[in-house]
Formats: structure tokens, sequence, C-alpha cells
């Protein structure tokens, strides 16, 4: 005789097996799941459990978001506050773009900002700020937001220009030129941590040594660097040292760039007069143009615009994102406000015209009564 009764197990052992097996994961396979999640997550992840606050505090989880290209932009914009030698930096939230505070320490004191690289999840500030030179390398983890001192360069500089090319820093000038010229350019090996000197112009070039007492670095493509002064241009080969003449009349409009930044191996800036401008490599030099379709931004731009005024420029996941502040400096004793826009980007005419679209104009408010000016840069985390 067939009995009628049905043993219901198989529905309740599905239901049961299904919030278990997650937990009886190896660690290497959840690492590799939350890795895919944005970090933005990260805060309220970590407090599922203590094996997820654990993986999440790792620094192996952002060496597996590298491998498998889940690594996100982080804008991060310093703040220099009057009278106070320890600065605050802020970084974007996934709310969009308002601010958070880093925590800092009475240990994570640092040099005044003077000119700053971003490689990888790592931001370096590099030598003194104006009149005040130094050889010091200060190290910024973008992941632990940590602090860590980088080897000295061989010269003190101060208000150098400082570049990335095939994963290593330059920084050139910052130093007289007559006095330091074996070593008026250095290099910084990313990977073997050291610095090597590179020598400038020759004395019989008078002409160039000259010209480069007062320089403006156009930028870098192709493995050459790009400099302007006095109205020329020149190239500089870093593999032989040698410098060439570009062409005697500069590319540039009549205004000089503010800004810069490389998305894509295309260079962007932003001009004194508020224009947003690409670059690209024809016979051998640069050509500025441009970015069209922002006429519009460009009158919020320039609306109060003051000489001294602030602004900053970075590539962040595809888009070109503006911060400004239209007042002049010093900003003492006013409300902390730092307008920003979001733009994305397409080329039309077979890669002759870049046309922007812009998709937020808004305002940043900071937590601080007043600053003295900013700087911001975008990493990889």
């Amino acid at each position: 005789m067939i009995s009628g009764r049905v043993e219901p197990t198989k529905k309740k052992k599905k239901t049961h097996e299904s919030p278990s097996s997650f937990p009886s994961l190896p660690d290497e396979i959840i690492e590799n799941i939350l890795a895919r999640v944005s970090r933005w997550k990260y805060p309220s992840l970590s407090l599922v459990s203590k094996r997820f606050h654990s993986l999440l505090s790792s620094m192996e989880i952002y060496k597996t978001r590298s491998q498998i290209g889940a690594d996100e932009t982080c804008v991060y914009v310093w703040l220099k506050l009057p009278d106070n030698p320890c600065s605050r930096w802020f970084k974007r939230d996934s709310s969009g773009f308002s601010v958070v505070p880093i925590p800092s320490s009475s240990t994570d004191s640092f040099p005044e900002l003077n000119y700053i690289e971003a490689v990888g999840s790592d931001i370096y500030i590099i030598g003194g700020p104006y009149e005040e030179p130094s050889s010091s390398v200060r190290i910024f983890d973008c992941r632990s937001h940590t602090w860590r001192d980088g080897p000295n360069m061989t010269v003190a500089r101060d208000d150098a220009e400082t570049f990335l090319l095939d994963e290593k820093i330059y920084v050139m000038g910052g130093c007289d030129i007559d006095e330091y010229n074996a070593n008026w350019i250095e290099v910084f090996d990313i990977e073997t941590q050291s610095w090597t000197a590179l020598p400038g112009p020759g004395a019989d070039d008078e002409e160039l040594r000259n010209h480069l007492q007062e320089f403006d670095i156009v930028n870098v493509f192709e493995g050459k660097i790009y400099v302007a002064s006095d109205e020329k241009e020149y190239s500089y080969e870093p593999e032989n040292g040698e410098w060439k003449l570009v062409r005697e009349q500069s590319s540039f409009i009549s205004d000089s760039i503010q800004v810069s930044c490389e998305m894509g191996n295309v260079m962007y800036s932003y001009t004194d007069s508020g224009y947003l401008m690409w670059s690209a490599s024809e016979n051998g030099s640069r050509e500025w143009r441009k970015i069209k379709g922002l006429q519009k931004l460009r009158e919020h731009l320039t609306r109060g615009l003051h000489t001294g005024s602030d602004c900053g420029l970075v590539g962040c996941g595809g888009q070109l994102l503006v911060i400004w502040d239209p007042y002049p400096i010093p900003r003492i004793k006013r409300n902390i406000k730092i307008w920003y826009a979001k733009i994305s980007l397409e080329s039309r005419c077979n890669g002759r015209e870049v046309w922007g679209n812009v998709e937020c104009v808004d305002v940043l408010t900071f937590p601080v009564e007043s600053y003295e000016w900013f700087v911001c840069v975008a990493a990889s985390v």
C-alpha cells in the first residue's frame, strides 16, 4: 500500500542551504566577490560580520580590484587652511559629489602643497612651495588614508613642475638652471623607488637655457615632454636628453593654461579665459583646440572670474570634472563654496573635433570656515 504522506524535505533543504552557502565559501572567493562591489559600500558591508570587516580592511582586496579591473576613480580635494600647518583633504562620496573629510592625526603632517602627482592609488607631494625649497617627498595612500615618506630628491626645489611619463615621475625646474644644470630634471622610478638626475640644456645653447628660466609645461605625449617658453615651444626626449625647437610661435591661444589632465591618451586643459581645450599630436608637435558645445558653461566659469582664482581639472570615469572658485585669493572669513561641473565628451568629424555635454553644475560646501586655496587630484582605488 502506498502512503499518501509526502515528506516536504527537499524544499526545506533548499531554503536552509541558501543563506548558509555564502559563509562556507573560501576567503579568496568572497574577496573576489567583494572586490566587484563599489568601495563606497565597504563601510556598510564591513558591519555584516567580523570576517567581512577583516577582508575589507585588508590591502589584498585592492590588489584584486586592480587585477580584475574593478578599481574606481576617486577625486580628492586639498584645502590649504589659513594659519594651519595640517591642511585638510576631502574626497567624493557615493551621493554624487558631496564632500567627506578624511580622518587625520597629529602624525599626518606633510609639507605645504606644491605640485602633486597621482599614480594608481598613491598621491605624491614633491618638493616645496614658492620660495620654500625642499627635497622632501610625501606619499598619501588613498586605500588606507595614511602618509609615508618617499626618498628625497637630489636637489631642493620650490614651485617645480611634475608630470607622469611611462610610470615615472619627472620633476623639472624649481631650482637655478645655471647652478643645478646637471640635475635640473629628476626622474623618480616608482618601481625601484629611486631618483635619477637628468641634465638640462648644454652650455652652448644659451638661448634655450635663458628661455627655460621661466617656462610652462605644455604636456607629455608619445614619450616626449613639450615645454613652452617666450612663445616658443620645445620638445625634450628623456631617453637621450635631446632638446628640439618645435615651433617659433606657440600653439596656445592668447591666454595660458591653468591646469591640465590626461584621459584616454588625450590631454585636456582649462585656460585663464575659461576655455576648455583638448590636444592632438600633428607632425611631431601639439595642437590645442577648444572643446565645442560649452559656451554656456564658459559664461558660468568666467562670471566674476578674477586673477588668482582657483580651478582644477580631473578625469573621472571617462568624464571631465571642472572645479573652480571664482573669487580671488585670499579667501578669508567667508563661506566655503566651490563650484563643479561634470562633462561628458564625444569625438566627432573623424577625431578632428571634441564636443562636450554638461551633465550637471553644482556647488560643493566644505565644513570649514575659510581657506586660502585648493588643489584637486583623481586617484584610482
